[in-house]
């Protein structure tokens, strides 16, 4: 199943959608066709060019870490072996001349791309754990 979050960067918190329009409220975000990002109000629609940068969409990855939570990019997560991974998105090449996208754990340690599995643990996010990319030494 495809799902997204959304981090709101004005309130600094994921952003929860409100479903009770029979009182006036009613705010949900979606995806466009397009790709872009909408809100929608009791209003109608609104274009993310009304709110600019404001919110950083996160896709979940199709995993679930050790204790059945839902693995996101810019999950912050604990390997067995207890080194600190970010999840992220993007373009890996290999060796060889194959080139890899998907999701990745970046490690924090050594900064390089790794796997990830569901013997990991989400210890938190990049948004509301800051302290938990600290590389320690």
């Amino acid at each position: 199943m495809i799902k997204f979050r959304a981090w709101d960067k004005e309130t600094n918190k994921y952003f929860e959608p409100t479903y009770q329009a029979y009182m006036g409220r009613l705010e949900e975000l979606t995806i466009a066709l397009s790709g872009r990002l909408q809100k929608r109000t009791c209003r109608g629609m609104v274009d993310e060019s009304v709110f600019p940068g404001r919110y950083v969409v996160e896709q979940f990855t199709g995993l679930t870490d050790v204790n059945g939570k839902d693995i996101y990019e810019g999950d912050v997560l604990r390997t067995k072996a207890g080194l600190i991974q970010i999840v992220e998105q993007g373009i890996l090449e290999t060796d060889r001349e194959d080139i890899i996208s998907g999701f990745y754990a970046n490690n924090l340690s050594d900064g390089k791309p790794h796997t990830f599995s569901y013997d990991d643990e989400v210890i938190g996010n990049v948004h509301e754990n800051a302290e938990l990319l600290e590389v320690r030494e």
